[in-house]
């Protein structure tokens, strides 16, 4: 039984995980209003590596071409409520290679790898607020933001 039990363990331990949150935001008018986003995702695997994407839908045909991105600031706070901060730029224009970017009916697609090797110590739900950096700027060809967090097998 003990030996049963330590390899139904083993595999569950083995399998990538994938958790996501997203917020569909107004697909007229964008991001209008100064209020953040507040997501949640799942990382409870404290052996293997993680990954987390942000996601975001942008209406291309409003979007200025010279324009690199949008400034955001995530503050992640950890189930044992531990705190951080990071302020980054979700680009517009990434790398189209079917799986970072795609483009249809005018709203480009986006999924950015914002941190990969992470080696997570609180394992649990987290959460994720998502603010505007620069309140001046012009958010709303922002329609949809997300964060994706895929924890690998440790075992590749």
């Amino acid at each position: 039984m003990g030996t049963l039990l330590l390899m139904i363990i083993a595999a569950g331990c083995t399998r990538p995980v994938h958790s996501s949150s997203y917020i569909n935001l107004n697909r007229l008018s964008g991001w209008e209003e100064n209020t953040p986003l507040k997501l949640t995702f799942e990382m409870t695997d404290t052996i293997g590596e993680s990954e987390l994407y942000l996601m975001g839908e942008i209406a291309t045909k409003r979007t200025i071409e010279n324009k690199v991105g949008y400034p955001i600031v995530l503050t992640f706070l950890a189930p044992d409520s531990t705190c951080y901060t990071d302020t980054v730029t979700l680009p517009l224009h990434v790398i189209q290679d079917g799986k970072i970017a795609r483009t249809s009916h005018g709203i480009r697609e986006i999924e950015w790898p914002y941190r990969k090797n992470i080696y997570n110590k609180i394992p649990g739900i987290w959460e994720v607020t998502i603010s505007k950096a620069d309140t001046l700027d012009d958010y709303t060809n922002l329609i949809g933001l997300g964060i994706r967090c895929k924890q690998l097998s440790y075992e590749r």
